[in-house]
C-alpha cells in the first residue's frame, strides 16, 4: 500500500488549487492502475474495480479542464500498482485515497477563483467519490 500512503500524503500535502489539481491528477492515475491491475483478482471484485477505472479516466479528464491545472501534468510518470496483496485491502485503500481526493478536491473548488477550476474541482469530487463508494463495498 505504500504508493497509495505516498499519494494520500501528497494530497494532503497539497497547498492552493493548483497543486491539488496536479495531486489529483496523480491520484486519479493510481487508482485506474490499481484498478487495472486488480480487477482480474477476485470475480466478485471485477465489477467495482471496472467502474471504478472508468470513475478515474473521468476524473482525470475533469482536471485536465481546469483552467488552474500546471502544465507538464501529462509527464508524470507512469503509475504502477502497489505489490501484491489482498484485494479487498487494497480495494479499502484506494477507496480511502478517493475519500481523500474528493474531500481535498471540495476544499479546492470552495478556494478556486476560476469558474472553470470550481466546475473541474466538483465534476472531478464526483468520480471520486463514486471510486469510494464502489470500492469501500468490497471491504
Amino acid at each position: 500500500m505504500n504508493q497509495i500512503e505516498q499519494m494520500q500524503q501528497h494530497l494532503r500535502a497539497a497547498d492552493g488549487v493548483p497543486a491539488v489539481l496536479s495531486a489529483g491528477w496523480g491520484a486519479f492515475e493510481l487508482v485506474q492502475a490499481v484498478a487495472t491491475a486488480y480487477a482480474d483478482q477476485s470475480a466478485d471484485m471485477y465489477p467495482a474495480f471496472t467502474f471504478a477505472r472508468g470513475a478515474a479516466v473521468s476524473g482525470r479528464n475533469a482536471i485536465a479542464c481546469a483552467p488552474s491545472m500546471p502544465g507538464g501534468y501529462a509527464a508524470l510518470p507512469v503509475m504502477t500498482p502497489p505489490a501484491a496483496g489482498d484485494v479487498y485491502e487494497v480495494a479499502g485503500a484506494v477507496a480511502g485515497l478517493a475519500s481523500a481526493l474528493s474531500a481535498r478536491l471540495r476544499e479546492a473548488a470552495g478556494l478556486a477563483a476560476d469558474a472553470g477550476d470550481r466546475t473541474a474541482c466538483e465534476d472531478a469530487a464526483l468520480d471520486a467519490e463514486q471510486i469510494s463508494a464502489l470500492l469501500a463495498k468490497g471491504t
